[in-house]
């Protein structure tokens, strides 16, 4: 069973990453009267640090990614926001702060929101 959890752990993650790869492709036609910046040599090296790889993203990783917002959507608010704040590389510490469960707690509801998931996939393909 936490092989099943792990992986679906690892999917969570795989579809957080999706969804800040995809482009937002909207051009809304506003235009910024801020003047263009021209960064030394430093500071284009921590910019290049902090942005995303830009890998397109494939078809069959939006579906994978789809996939599991559809299993979100069984699940209540705040076991969703816990699977979704971890799939985004939060510490455990960052996500009780966040959330407001006590952090001795949070690793276990996590575990938990994964578990029915498996549960309800298992008991949907015995259908």
């Amino acid at each position: 069973m936490d092989r099943l959890i792990n992986e679906l752990a690892d999917r969570y993650r795989e579809a957080w990453l999706t969804s800040h790869r995809i482009p937002a492709g909207i051009r809304l036609g506003y235009t910024a009267f801020w003047p263009e910046m021209n960064y030394d040599k430093r500071e284009q090296i921590r910019r290049a640090e902090r942005e995303v790889l830009s890998i397109r993203v494939t078809p069959e990783d939006v579906d994978r990614m789809l996939e599991c917002s559809r299993w979100l959507m069984e699940l209540v608010e705040e076991d969703r926001k816990l699977i979704w704040l971890r799939a985004s590389g939060l510490t455990w510490r960052d996500i009780a702060e966040h959330t407001g469960i006590p952090r001795t707690s949070v690793h276990r509801y996590w575990h938990r929101a994964l578990l029915r998931i498996v549960i309800n996939q298992g008991q949907r393909q015995q259908i």
